[in-house]
């Protein structure tokens, strides 16, 4: 049988060292607010979209600047449920960022916009230090898992969100890329990355 062709997104992914690819570098580099291209792929799976602010792209091509480029990062929390502690650490991140602005999603996430490159990293760690998380809530990985928001409706609601959470945990890649890159963790000497699930090119598409 022919083997099929893997497209140039599942090549991205393939060659990517499980989600590492260069972004590191992509972060340090002072030349230009964006991530290399096949980097704005990868972050993807680190919670992240890669854009622009439309509204200045006019005004900058006439100063012959680069697009505005800033990030979109989303948070992952099954049915979207948080504790007071965490919903305040989150309303702190949206006042800390440039457009101190943070939306609640359909898909019971929370998301962050218009952040530059510098604060990329910031970002992720505060939500990581309110014990939360950014990781697969974008990119072909299951993203997130909806359930009722009001586990303490009843004894049946909190079995359902106790079953949500654990679907979710399962489900989360297991490279340690998003560890090293974003909360500054150590590789474990000879450690070897492995994806029982979803192997090297991961999903076709979202889940």
């Amino acid at each position: 049988m022919e083997k099929k062709q893997l497209s140039e997104d599942e090549h991205i992914k393939e060659k990517s060292n499980f989600l590492r690819g260069t972004i590191q570098q992509s972060l340090k580099n002072p030349i230009t607010g964006a991530l290399d291209p096949e980097d704005v792929k990868l972050i993807k799976y680190h919670g992240s979209y890669q854009q622009q602010d439309r509204d200045l792209e006019s005004e900058r091509k006439t100063q012959t600047l680069e697009p505005l480029y800033q990030f979109m990062v989303r948070v992952r929390a099954a049915g979207g449920i948080t504790s007071p502690e965490q919903w305040l650490s989150l309303d702190t991140v949206s006042d800390e960022i440039r457009t101190g602005l943070m939306k609640l999603t359909t898909m019971q996430s929370f998301q962050f916009h218009g952040i530059l490159k510098r604060s990329l990293k910031p970002t992720i760690k505060a939500i990581n230090d309110a014990l939360m998380t950014t990781i697969a809530t974008c990119g072909d990985v299951n993203r997130n898992v909806m359930c009722n928001p009001n586990p303490f409706q009843s004894r049946i609601h909190e079995e359902v969100y106790a079953l949500a959470a654990e679907i979710s945990e399962y489900f989360k890649p297991k490279t340690t890329a998003y560890h090293e890159i974003w909360l500054n963790q150590e590789k474990v000497a000879g450690t070897s990355d492995a994806e029982p699930i979803y192997g090297k090119t991961y999903l076709p598409r979202k889940f």
